[in-house]
């Protein structure tokens, strides 16, 4: 969990919590404004903000509301607080630390996949059961949360967290057992106001991401497999000795390198870059090297710092 204050005060997260909280100000200013609306032989009343932006399956479907597959997400319940409160805060928690690790690019990136993988998942699943979901509004930042939670579980399998505040657990029994409580709700729970599909929908899609994400770094292994190989036959490599030693000093271009993993991921960086990783990895010993204040490719401590090398080998290693 790399990374310092300002930057983290900086970043995504909290303008995804300040736009929520305006909006979720919107929605008790503007909840008196009521619109009454008949599906079929189905009538219902709720706000107008609600009827527009929540997710209404047939909506979609009759009348093209297709922007609701995201907009839902800013929108939450004004009469059950915790609502806003319970998914800010695991926004928090859960997004400051994966905004550091990934840089504000790729983690909004998954966050929005998660969140509107959610919307797809509800309109899917109330479509083919044209049961009671398929009329009423869905509405909550739940299903990226929960994509966030599945995310944060795989990068920091063992970090310590609360559940319900009291009962220490490991972050990855914490998503296992979020999941398979979902799964048992959905499929057991009966009608319920809460949207254990769409929770199922942001860890399904969240999964999907890493799925993705993951044959892109067998990709770069690869790659770096055959940048080993060619070294060990002495020849076929891009660079030439010097020109990489002369690169291996310019701690600019490993500050790009680690800038492209955190954007776009392993599959974005070419052969010499790759080879260059290779050629520090065998230059530099790294082992049990750990820095108690964190990597930031950004700061003047760690860009003069004569651990460099082994801190961005072990940054590089956590996109492999």
């Amino acid at each position: 969990m790399n990374g310092n204050a300002s930057s983290a005060f900086s970043g995504w997260v909290f303008k995804l919590i300040l736009v929520n909280v305006i909006m979720f100000a919107i929605q008790i200013f503007t909840e008196g404004s009521i619109i009454v609306y008949s599906i079929g032989s189905f009538s219902s009343r709720t706000s107008v903000l609600t009827f527009y932006l929540g997710l209404i399956p047939a909506l979609i479907t009759e009348k093209g509301f297709i922007w609701q597959i995201f907009s839902y997400m800013f929108l939450h319940s004004t009469h059950w607080l915790p609502h806003i409160f319970l998914n800010m805060y695991a926004l928090l928690i859960f997004g400051v630390p994966i905004e550091q690790a990934w840089g504000s690019r790729r983690f909004l990136l998954y966050y929005f996949f998660c969140g509107i993988g959610a919307g797809i998942t509800i309109y899917l699943i109330n479509l083919i059961s044209s049961g009671v979901g398929y009329v009423i509004p869905t509405i909550g930042a739940s299903g990226a949360v929960f994509g966030l939670l599945l995310a944060f579980g795989i990068l920091y399998p063992n970090a310590q967290l609360l559940l319900f505040f009291i009962i220490p657990i490991r972050a990855k029994y914490l998503v296992v057992m979020y999941g398979a409580l979902e799964l048992y709700l959905e499929l057991f729970g009966g009608q319920s106001n809460i949207s254990h599909v769409g929770h199922l929908g942001g860890l399904f899609f969240g999964l999907v991401y890493f799925f993705i994400y993951r044959k892109r770094a067998f990709s770069f292994k690869g790659r770096l497999l055959k940048a080993r190989f060619q070294r060990n036959l002495g020849g076929g490599e891009a660079l030439t000795r010097s020109k990489r030693s002369e690169l291996v000093k310019d701690k600019s271009v490993k500050i790009g390198i680690l800038r492209k993993l955190r954007e776009s991921g392993p599959g974005s960086l070419t052969d010499d870059e790759i080879q260059m990783i290779k050629y520090i990895e065998i230059m530099t010993d790294e082992d049990e090297l750990s820095c108690p204040e964190g990597f930031d490719i950004e700061g003047e401590r760690c860009h003069n710092c004569s651990d460099f090398d082994q801190c961005f080998l072990q940054e590089v290693k956590r996109y492999l």
